[in-house]
């Protein structure tokens, strides 16, 4: 009897269908020609396709399709089914694109030339696990981190964006430079955000990726690509506005290793979080997004007001994973930088580091309150103490709507009952008069 009862459990349950690579049984097709770079599973080669070319692709119940660009999307129509459906309206590198209902034939159409390094077809159910859903960037930030470099998230910044992600905070990563120069770094970046849980677009730099020790090397190196330091606080003011974070996170003052373009990001982000609630800066930012005082700002190894953050408690969010193992797989889809001397500093010269504390350079689990308008940390484990996630605020005003949708009915309820308790309560007094006026007669 019991086996029958976990038989009709099991067949009770819910069953996961996933979605099928069908790419090999699809016949695709540029120009009515073949081009086997645009299946070759390497995002890093490409294929260009000029404005309204087509892309005729042939099969059998396609559902979705994934299409990894170059440098950048361009606007389409996919047509299928006597439907139109428009793609690349985000402008994001890696495109899921779920088509409205399945079909056995499209085409698909870009408005300008592309450069396409991938299009994989995809049957109905669960997505595999390269596929990266992409959502637009956040309405508004709980954390908002300005990382420098394609990888500085996972290597100084490390566990920072799995913990507030498994916090449910809502989490928005803004890059100082680009890698415009080396698309597959731009790829990697999208990797290894998606592997840390996060799934609200990266803000791209303005800044090309360029070497020096000092601030003002840095500078020098950020003029000789004509741009200005106004451009650059420009930039970051902006992004502060737009998306009015609880919290901001930054370098260390000294650039970790001395990297310039290090020091220059906080140089100019400890200006930009007091310009960024002046109304007389950038009046363009300031016309769309308004002002906006930024209640913390956090940067990397600075020593006063100091937190230790915790990254080595398993999270469930990850499945038991811990911050910082999470952040080294992470690291791990920047596949052109596991050469350099981050490998050993993140995981030990012979992989020994367990946890984030077995780093002691560059610690990345310390870090300064280096601006406050909530009052200094008492617990130092927490950049948001003394601040509210705005999901719980969400919840907290759900809440105080219900307490008085029902104090409103207990009130409702007690109004009702008052008139017909008073006129019961008259008409015994009217009764009792009458009697007492009888009996004097």
């Amino acid at each position: 009897m019991k086996k029958l009862i976990s038989l009709l459990i099991i067949l009770l349950l819910p069953i996961t269908v996933l979605a099928e690579d069908i790419t090999k049984d699809t016949n695709i097709l540029i120009n009515a020609k073949t081009n086997n770079k645009i299946t070759d599973n390497n995002e890093n080669s490409y294929v260009s396709i000029s404005k309204n070319e087509e892309i005729s692709i042939k099969g059998s119940n396609i559902n979705a399709l994934y299409i990894i660009y170059e440098l950048k999307s361009q606007k389409g129509t996919i047509y299928y089914n006597d439907k139109e459906q428009k793609i690349g309206q985000n402008n994001f590198l890696h495109e899921y694109i779920k088509l409205e209902n399945k079909t056995d034939i499209l085409t698909v159409k870009y408005n300008e030339d592309v450069k396409i390094g991938e299009i994989y077809i995809l049957s109905e159910g669960e997505l595999p696990s390269y596929v990266e859903e992409w959502m637009p960037p956040c309405d508004k930030a709980d954390l908002l981190l300005f990382s420098t470099h394609s990888d500085d998230e996972q290597l100084f910044f490390l566990g920072l964006l799995p913990t507030y992600v498994a916090k449910g905070a809502n989490v928005e990563v803004v890059y100082f430079t680009n890698h415009y120069d080396n698309p597959k770094r731009l790829h990697e970046q999208l990797h290894g955000l998606y592997a840390v849980g996060i799934r609200n677009y990266p803000i791209i730099g303005i800044v090309p990726d360029a070497w020096s020790e000092t601030l003002d090397g840095a500078q020098k190196n950020m003029e000789k690509k004509d741009i200005t330091m106004d451009m650059a606080m420009t930039y970051q003011v902006e992004n502060i506005r737009r998306f009015k974070p609880l919290v901001i996170v930054g370098h260390d003052e000294k650039g970790e290793y001395s990297h310039g373009q290090h020091i220059l990001n906080t140089y100019l982000l400890k200006d930009a979080i007091k310009k960024a609630n002046d109304d007389t800066y950038d009046k363009n930012s300031l016309d769309l997004y308004g002002l906006w005082d930024t209640p913390k700002l956090y940067l990397h190894l600075y020593k006063e007001n100091q937190i230790k953050m915790d990254y080595d408690t398993p999270l469930e969010y990850f499945n038991g994973k811990t911050a910082y193992e999470v952040s080294k797989i992470g690291y791990s889809k920047h596949t052109s930088q596991q050469w350099t001397w981050f490998t050993a500093w993140i995981n030990g010269k012979n992989n020994e580091y367990t946890k984030a504390t077995d780093i002691k350079t560059y610690a990345p689990t310390a870090f300064g309150l280096y601006r406050s308008l909530v009052g200094e940390d008492i617990n130092k484990n927490d950049m948001f103490e003394n601040l509210t996630l705005r999901k719980d605020e969400v919840q907290e005003d759900v809440n105080n709507k219900k307490e008085q949708t029902t104090n409103k009915k207990d009130k409702i309820k007690k109004n009702n009952y008052i008139l017909p308790i008073t006129l019961i309560s008259i008409s015994i007094i009217a009764l009792i008069v009458i009697l007492i006026l009888k009996k004097r007669k």
